[in-house]
């Protein structure tokens, strides 16, 4: 920390971002004087894929959104049991349980630092960058957020992955990272279309001029008709 002028005595640190590991581990790292955020494009996303067409979706969402924590366990509580698949059901409860063993993960980072004296005025509320650089990612580089340096990288990492070759790290440390089982061609296809759906909006906006103009929108009614 020593590159970012951070003082262990005087600096408060605020961490966003989702529950992996290696991040929610700055709660003990930094103690008192860090305060970790679940981050909400994250945790909106996982609400949408779980509750989209349930009846208590709107809800949930609004109790999410009002950045009420304790508003929010009580309506995923409440729906355990309500879904109707069981692989949602157990997604369902492992949200649950990543939010109660972790306390104030949904609250206002904002508020935290109010408490600790700071002037939070111009200080503007976490989560929403990563979603925005999705749709921008999705439109400009196929849903990819690389540099072609980085893309380089990782392709160099995969091939001496799968010709069992020693990596080196950027600290020059050399390491060894055994391929993983394939995933089986079934779930890959089922991916792989499911992307498609999402995608395919993003691709042919504005690219299509027949479907920009006036007499393409009246087309398009006519055939709804």
């Amino acid at each position: 920390m020593k590159e970012y002028g951070y003082d262990p005595l005087e600096d408060w640190v605020v961490i966003n971002g989702d529950d992996a590991p290696w991040i929610t581990g700055c709660r003990e790292h930094f103690g008192d004087r860090g305060y970790f955020q679940l981050d909400r494009f994250h945790v909106a996303r996982e609400i949408r894929q779980l509750f989209r067409g349930h009846a208590r979706y709107r809800a949930i969402r609004k109790t999410f959104a009002s950045w009420d924590e304790e508003g929010v366990l009580r309506e995923l509580t409440s729906a355990i049991g309500t879904l109707e698949h069981e692989e949602k059901e157990k997604q369902l409860e492992a949200l649950v349980r990543r939010i109660e063993e972790m306390p104030g993960c949904l609250r206002d980072y904002r508020v935290w630092l109010k408490e600790k004296g700071i002037d939070t005025t111009n200080m503007r509320a976490m989560g929403s960058a990563e979603g925005t650089m999705h749709v921008f990612a999705k439109r400009s580089k196929n849903g990819r957020s690389w540099k072609d340096a980085g893309i380089e990288a990782m392709l160099r990492a995969i091939a001496a992955i799968k010709d069992t070759l020693l990596i080196r790290t950027r600290d020059g440390v050399m390491c060894c990272v055994e391929e993983r089982e394939e995933t089986k061609r079934e779930e890959i296809v089922k991916k792989a279309l499911k992307r498609v759906q999402t995608q395919m909006a993003e691709v042919v906006r504005h690219h299509i001029s027949y479907l920009c103009n006036l007499q393409g929108h009246r087309f398009t009614r006519y055939c709804k008709h």
